[in-house]
Formats: structure tokens, C-alpha cells, sequence
């Protein structure tokens, strides 16, 4: 009889492997403990404006909060700005977090504020399109040390605010 142990920052269990479905499931355990949607960073020319903040998103309807949540928006052109979140979760019970991609959201800019505001884009996480959780309403504002926004994902209102730091 072996002993294996998966230790995690969340949790820690011992399972004793004497058969291939306990090792099915110590690798399952361990899998779904560090799971994690990556979209990578484009990197961003020094001449490309770009706005980075750290802060709270919340969902109203069910009252879920996650603290901490990274933010990026970058200016693309004169018009439209892509929106980063990285390492968010929508739910307690969502088994994975992601990171994701909103592109080609419109904007206007009075003096150093930039508004901005989208509806019906379809957002990416991975690489991979989510239409299920298409972006509606979606309206925010970037100030000298702000960013704010709200928006539905599907039918699941969200509100983010963050301080920028960049």
C-alpha cells in the first residue's frame, strides 16, 4: 500500500493508493485544486496607454464577492480598449478561475477621464470564445486613480472597482 498526499493551500488529504480508481481520484482532487483559465497578456508598446488596477469584484445576485482581482485595460486605438480581468472566479461553488479578455470595447475620453462602454461582445477566456456569458451593458470609467465598471455576463450582473496602480 502506498501514501500519497496532496497538499494545497486550501486543503490536505491523505489517500491511501490500492487501486487505479483511488489514484483516479487523487489525480482528479489534484487537478481540479489548481485550476486556472489562462488568456495571456499581450505585451504592450511603451507608447500604448494602458491602465492597471487592483480592487473588488462583486456579484449582486447572489451576494459573491472576490477581493483582489487584477485588472488591465489597453488603449488599442483612438477608439476601442481591451479589458483584462485575471484570476476571477463568478461563483463560491465555480470550479476554476479565469482569466479574461473582453476586446474592442468603445470609449471616450473628456480631459484625463475615459469612459467606456460595450454590449453584446462575446468575451475569451484561454483563447477560447464564451457565449454564453456574452457581455451586455457593459459601462465603466477610468479617473486619475479609479476604475469602475458594471456589466451582465449572460444574465449575471457584476460591478468591479479597483485602484489603479500604474
Amino acid at each position: 500500500m502506498k501514501q500519497f498526499s496532496i497538499l494545497n493551500s486550501q486543503f490536505s488529504i491523505k489517500l491511501i493508493l490500492n487501486s487505479p480508481f483511488s489514484i483516479l481520484i487523487a489525480f482528479a482532487m489534484l487537478t481540479l485544486s489548481s485550476c486556472h483559465i489562462v488568456t495571456p497578456e499581450e505585451p504592450v508598446p511603451d507608447d500604448t496607454p494602458a491602465y492597471e488596477a487592483v480592487g473588488l469584484l462583486q456579484i449582486p445576485s447572489s451576494g459573491f464577492t472576490k477581493e483582489n482581482v487584477r485588472t488591465k485595460i489597453v488603449l488599442t486605438s483612438d477608439e476601442t480598449l481591451d479589458l483584462y480581468m485575471f484570476d476571477v472566479k463568478f461563483a463560491t461553488l465555480m470550479p476554476v478561475t479565469i482569466d479574461m479578455l473582453v476586446s474592442n470595447v468603445l470609449f471616450t475620453r473628456t480631459g484625463n477621464v475615459i469612459h467606456f462602454y460595450g454590449d453584446s461582445i462575446v468575451p475569451t477566456a484561454g483563447h477560447k470564445p464564451y457565449e454564453k456569458y456574452i457581455v451586455t451593458q457593459l459601462e465603466g470609467i477610468i479617473t486619475p486613480d479609479s476604475l469602475c465598471l458594471s456589466n451582465y455576463y449572460g444574465d449575471t450582473p457584476s460591478i468591479y472597482r479597483g485602484l489603479l496602480f500604474k
